[in-house]
């Protein structure tokens, strides 16, 4: 009886743990939403980062569909974000190294993943690496462009 107890109260507690990590991402974006220029690409990526998790918990537990769709909003906050960086002209570095490090995650995330649902994950580190590289080009001009590029 006293192992149920402690059982069930584990499972209560993770269960709200949940929902406030739910809660705590569904402010955050509404925050993304209503910053400008600076503020806005910081808040950005840490949504995306938030999503990107949250889609490799999706993965974990089988939800593939889902976990896509998440990587789909985690590619449009990080174009957000960097199109935020890129207007206000501010926080473009720190954006880049975001940026770098969100897209480095996402691999390792499609690393683990079934050959068939690589794919759209694959895509979009690629999106977000293009986001990466017309940052570099803002800061230090077309010589910062990466080779093979045309």
């Amino acid at each position: 009886m006293r192992a149920w107890v402690s059982c069930a109260t584990v499972l209560m507690l993770l269960a709200g743990i949940t929902v406030a990590l739910g809660q705590a991402a569904d402010e955050l974006k509404a925050h993304a939403d209503a910053a400008h220029g600076a503020d806005q690409a910081k808040l950005c990526l840490e949504y995306a980062w938030v999503t990107l998790k949250d889609a490799d918990s999706l993965y974990t537990a089988g939800d593939v569909d889902k976990a896509q769709a998440k990587i789909q909003e985690v590619v449009a906050y990080a174009k957000k974000g960097a199109d935020a960086a890129t207007d206000s002209g501010k926080q473009l570095k720190q954006t880049e190294i975001k940026l770098r490090k969100l897209a480095e995650r996402m691999h390792d995330v499609g690393e683990t993943l079934a050959f068939e649902d690589r794919q759209p994950v694959r895509d979009a580190v690629t999106q977000i690496e293009q986001l990466r590289s017309d940052l570099m080009v803002k800061m230090w001009g077309p010589q910062a462009e990466p080779k093979g590029k045309s």
